[in-house]
């Protein structure tokens, strides 16, 4: 099994043989000192985001260590939920967004919470934002129009994936038109 260590809000597998291996296996992580890599021969280590490490764990892909012991998935998801705000419901989203075979990467640079791709980042541009609500949640109208605009202005479609009570997950794809 791979080694990542927990460091901070991030884990680092340092191996980059592994790094490699992982990163090729689905775009997991970004290659450290490498803004956009190009291919999937990485020559660095990855790092990965909690929600990712979460994925990987769960698959048996990783080991998680911190401090010189291994986290068991219930120690490792305790640590993610203190450190990363709202970290349950990104990560359901993430999963299903992963099984359906899609490249999740963080969205923050767009404001977002995800940015999706169909086939790889260097490949394509992310053609999707996703922002994550839970169902009931008061949305300042402001908000909506302003992730409205920043996804039309870097020619993205936005879609907000509302959390419904009992965990299922339902897609509204907005779309910025003129009349």
């Amino acid at each position: 099994m791979i080694k990542a260590q927990l460091v901070g809000s991030k884990l680092i597998v340092f191996d980059v043989n592994d790094a490699r291996k992982i990163f090729s296996q689905g775009f997991f992580g970004k290659p450290l000192g490498v803004k956009k890599p190009k291919d999937t021969d990485i020559s660095s280590p990855l790092e990965l985001s909690l929600i990712e490490g979460m994925y990987l764990l769960e698959n048996k892909v990783i080991s998680v260590e911190h401090i010189g012991r291994e986290l068991s998935i219930e120690e490792f998801k305790d640590i993610a939920v203190s450190r990363v705000d709202n970290f349950e419901d990104l990560y359901l989203v993430y999963k299903e967004l992963r099984k359906e075979g899609f490249i999740v990467r963080s969205g923050l640079k767009y404001g977002a919470d995800f940015a999706v791709y169909r086939l790889r980042p260097g490949l394509e541009h992310a053609p999707y934002l996703i922002k994550v609500i839970r169902f009931n949640s008061n949305i300042d109208p402001g908000d909506l129009i302003g992730w409205g605009r920043l996804s039309h202005s870097v020619r993205k479609k936005l879609i907000i994936a509302v959390i419904y009570p009992d965990k299922e997950v339902s897609y509204i794809m907005f779309k910025w038109f003129k009349p």
